[in-house]
This record gives C-alpha cells, sequence and structure tokens, in this order.
C-alpha cells in the first residue's frame, strides 16, 4: 500500500495537481514458480501425518489420501499439468505404505516417478492440532434498573484448529528435491462450556478438509501460471 501511495504521488508530481488521475486495475500475468515445460506430469502420493511433533493429534490415515486428491484435482484443473489419477494411484501404490521416511528418499521416490511414467512426485506431510484459550468478549447492554446502557462482558472459550501442510516436489530425473515449502492455515471457532465439550469429541473431518484445501489452493497458485489484477495510474 505504502508503495502504491509513493507511485501515486510521484505521478502527481510530475503531471501536476491540475490534472486528474484515474487508478484502473488491469491484469498481469504471474509466471510459474517452476519450470512447467519440464514439470508438467506429476504423480501425487498420499500425505503422512508427522508423528513425532509435539500436540500433533492423531487422525485417520485416510486424511492423508485426502489431502492429496484435493491436490491432484486442484492440478488436473489446470491445463498446463498432468495428474495421474486416484484410482491409478491407489493401484500403482497396492503393497506400499507411504511413511515419514519417504520424506527424504528421493531415489525410492524417483524410482516410483518411472513407475508412474511422470516427471516429477509430489509428497508431503502435515500436522494437525488445536489450541484452546479463555477469551472475554466485552460489550454493552441497556439496564432497566438503571435506565441506560452499562458495559458488560461474556466469558467464551476460543478453540483454534491449526494445519501445518509441507509439500515436497522431487525431479524424477535428477532424484533431486526442486520445491519444498511449508503452508499453514488456521481457523478459529467461539465455545460455550457445552459446546466446548462437545467439540472435543466431535468429528474434525470438515476443518481439515476445508484447511488443506485452502493450503492447497495456495501451492497450486504458485506453480501455476495465472492472472493478478495490478493497480495502475491513468492521467487525464
Amino acid at each position: 500500500m505504502v508503495k502504491k501511495i509513493g507511485i501515486l504521488l510521484g505521478v502527481l508530481a510530475l503531471c501536476g495537481c491540475s490534472k486528474a488521475v484515474t487508478r484502473v486495475s488491469i491484469p498481469v500475468k504471474v509466471e510459474s514458480e517452476i519450470d512447467i515445460t519440464r514439470y508438467s506430469n506429476f504423480a501425487v502420493l498420499p500425505f503422512v501425518s508427522e508423528k513425532q511433533v509435539e500436540r500433533n493429534e492423531k487422525l485417520p490415515p485416510e486424511v492423508g489420501e485426502e489431502i492429496a486428491s484435493i491436490l491432484r484435482r486442484g492440478l488436473a484443473r489446470q491445463k498446463h499439468f498432468e495428474v495421474v489419477s486416484t484410482p491409478e494411484t491407489a493401484r500403482l501404490l497396492t503393497g506400499e505404505t507411504v511413511e515419514e521416511d519417504w520424506l527424504s528418499d528421493t531415489k525410492h521416490l524417483s524410482q516410483l516417478g518411472e513407475y508412474f511414467e511422470a516427471k516429477a512426485i509430489i509428497i508431503g506431510s502435515f500436522r494437525f492440532y488445536s489450541d484452546s484459550r479463555p477469551r472475554r468478549y466485552y460489550g454493552e447492554r441497556y439496564s432497566v434498573r438503571r435506565q441506560r446502557y452499562v458495559l458488560d462482558y461474556q466469558d467464551y472459550m476460543q478453540k483454534t484448529y491449526l494445519l501445518s501442510l509441507r509439500v515436497i516436489i522431487v525431479d524424477v530425473e535428477t532424484e533431486q528435491i526442486v520445491w519444498d515449502e511449508s503452508y499453514r492455515r488456521s481457523t478459529a471457532e467461539a465455545h460455550t462450556i457445552g459446546s466446548f465439550i462437545f467439540s472435543q469429541v466431535g468429528p474434525q473431518a470438515n476443518t481439515i478438509r476445508e484447511l488443506g484445501r485452502r493450503a492447497v489452493s495456495e501451492f497450486t497458485r504458485q506453480i501455476s501460471p495465472h492472472y493478478e489484477n495490478e493497480d495502475r495510474y491513468l492521467v487525464n
């Protein structure tokens, strides 16, 4: 924002205050942060839970596959990429169990990539945990006894869910890691004592799914050519 204001002030200084300046938003193409001529065909493996991380909640094993499926769908919607389908991935991984130590075993991942006939393998890990803290909301209420509005408060529990998603791309030919980034997403809920107790045992699948979708969306955007709107200033 400061940069944009500086540009506008510069334009006004050069053109004089007597001329009108119109701000317009135009689409600007943003290139992929990877070489899409080389990495256009992916196989996405199920994501794994980081077991040695403090506070990481124990989740069903299918969560990792669900995150991978979200990523496959996101990449498949981009015209620049081809992705091995979920059923085909499951068929080719028959008898294999993706483990956390696979994240650093680029030789094994490269061999799998050749088996999948892919240019690159995408694999990753995730951490999902929650944090609960008491909060107090201040507001006003009308007091009949005092005949005026008075300051009031209400105590509640704020439960925050956090997902940290690590995404790795391995070049099948060179066995090198060409992408290794983490994406952190969170969402919060306000609870009464009763609803807080229920949230401790309630299903979290929808929360994980939504946070995973948001994290995957950012990754997909980074490696896909796309357009972003930028402000330009026209002097009338």
